[in-house]
């Protein structure tokens, strides 16, 4: 790969000089068809070796882009030049200088750093967990001899309370993924290690277009589309803001809820003022789907604009984005446990998992340790049940310990159609998955289905409730949520409907 992209570097500053050479030579004859023949070999060396280069065709994209734009500016300066022949072929000079020292090797970064990308998308392919860490010169020598490649899998603040960080990723060469069952087998062998697993692929739970709905139903907020909100009207929220406008909704410590998905447009009308940045990164949301889950959780109510939520004023909870998903929605099972272990680090009351897929192995190991970490520093972790219309319990993260799985209803109170049932999952939990409205980046709005939609309702008003009373925990939270819901016409496969009203009276009643 080395050698690739330095070709395709030596190619485009062969057609650079070319082009320049072509300016100050255009009217010379043979050595204008000489500066023509250079431009042509380099843009052919160039061409051939980018187009051998493994980057993503929207780093492509941008790569030649920007290799147009310099080509161009520096084209257009020649020319400009092209009159004052000292000054001309001193900036030739300059710029091979320039060339050398910096523009070279910026270029050659750029390539790198787009193939960094590609080449972390999706890989690893497996988790191992050592028995002690001091047996790791014996995995080490397993994967130098097979001619693999290990790290440390997870990263976090306090090692002591967990033994995630006896965890190990493996990287499979491309040429030798065919083998991955042999190697698992191998591995399995070893006597040092306690936990094998696939680092499976995640993918964000999809956008469903849906309808908006206008319910018959007066909002006691100012915010414009209240209305479209279905939700607000089946959960209650009208008698949470009449409780927080009487004074006995009173918070004793702010709630920090985290979004792991696709990044959270920061700016946005409705969410920026609550919104907290620990990273510029995870303050953008190129797919959308993080804002819409954003919104749903925790949206500012009653400020003049877009959406509201069950939190009824800002001093309730602050929203925070950790982008574990790419641009198309996909990620590793490895890149949402170092989110949550993150999250976690960082003070979150409630974890967003809007996210999931079909899980490869029996139990999720590495899942539930991560939550357990969590749940052991004060945080709870709630997951969207999946949109395929089967068992939650083949479904991860849904089927982790500990966490509070969603399933989806719809307006009619039936589970929706797409969602996953959780009749077999400990903490079940349902509420509405479609037709919801709610936030988009660059401050827009839209409907979507999926139990991508439901969670962040249930997001929300635990974390309203650890607002109120901050020492709960996980059970006791679902003990609330479960004993104070609604029946939904299929209970079995949904578990119960949250109710708002109900479960913040049932708190507040026990202060």
């Amino acid at each position: 790969m080395n050698y690739l992209v330095s070709w395709y570097s030596k190619g485009f500053w062969i057609a650079t000089f070319a082009l320049v050479l072509w300016h100050a030579l255009k009217d010379k004859g043979g050595w204008a068809k000489l500066a023509q023949l250079g431009l042509v070999i380099g843009i052919t060396i160039y061409a051939i070796s980018f187009s051998f280069i493994q980057v993503t065709a929207e780093s492509k994209l941008i790569i030649l882009v920007k290799d147009l734009l310099l080509l161009g500016i520096t084209s257009l300066l020649f020319q400009l030049l092209g009159k004052y022949k000292s000054i001309y072929w001193l900036s030739v000079i300059l710029l091979y200088a320039f060339s050398k020292l910096f523009l070279g090797e910026w270029q050659r970064a750029q390539v790198y750093n787009h193939q960094a990308v590609i080449n972390t998308e999706n890989e690893w392919e497996l988790l191992v967990s050592l028995d002690d860490k001091s047996s790791y010169p014996i995995l080490k020598s397993f994967v130098e001899s097979h001619d693999l490649m290990v790290q440390p899998a997870f990263f976090m603040n306090e090692a002591e309370h967990t033994t995630l960080d006896n965890y190990y990723s493996i990287e499979i060469p491309e040429d030798q993924e065919k083998n991955i069952i042999d190697i698992k087998a191998q591995l399995s062998s070893l006597k040092c290690i306690s936990w094998l697993e696939n680092n499976e692929k995640i993918q964000v739970e999809p956008d469903i277009p849906a309808h908006d709905i206008n319910r018959v139903f007066k909002p006691l907020v100012n915010d414009p589309y209240a209305s479209k909100q279905w939700a607000a009207d089946a959960l209650g929220w009208n008698e949470i803001y009449k409780l927080y406008k009487s004074g006995i909704l009173k918070v004793r410590k702010k709630s920090k809820i985290f979004i792991l998905d696709t990044g959270i447009d920061g700016n946005h009308e409705d969410l920026k003022d609550q919104y907290v940045s620990i990273d510029a990164k995870n303050d953008t949301d190129d797919k959308g789907h993080g804002t819409h889950v954003a919104g749903i959780a925790a949206a500012i109510s009653n400020n003049g604009k877009g959406i509201s939520s069950v939190i009824p004023s800002n001093e309730f909870v602050s929203i925070t984005s950790i982008k574990v998903l790419g641009f198309y929605g996909a990620g590793t099972q490895r890149d949402i446990i170092n989110g949550m272990l993150k999250a976690t680090d960082n003070g979150a009351t409630v974890i967003n998992l809007s996210l999931g897929g079909l899980s490869l192995d029996s139990r999720q190991k590495a899942y539930s340790e991560a939550v357990e970490y969590a749940n052991l520093k004060g945080c709870i972790v709630v997951v969207a049940a999946g949109n395929d219309n089967a068992d939650a319990r083949h479904y991860a993260p849904a089927n982790a310990d500990g966490v509070i799985t969603v399933s989806a209803i719809d307006t009619n109170f039936n589970k929706s159609s797409f969602s996953n049932s959780v009749e077999f999952i400990k903490n079940k939990i349902a509420a509405p998955g479609t037709d919801i409205f709610s936030t988009i980046p660059n401050n827009q709005y839209a409907s979507f289905n999926g139990t991508s939609m439901a969670a962040p309702y249930v997001t929300g008003l635990v974390a309203l409730l650890k607002s109120i009373k901050p020492e709960l925990t996980t059970d006791q939270v679902y003990q609330i949520l479960s004993e104070t819901g609604s029946l939904s016409k299929t209970p079995d496969k949904t578990g119960r409907i949250i109710n708002a009203e109900k479960a913040v009276s049932a708190v507040i009643s026990s202060l």
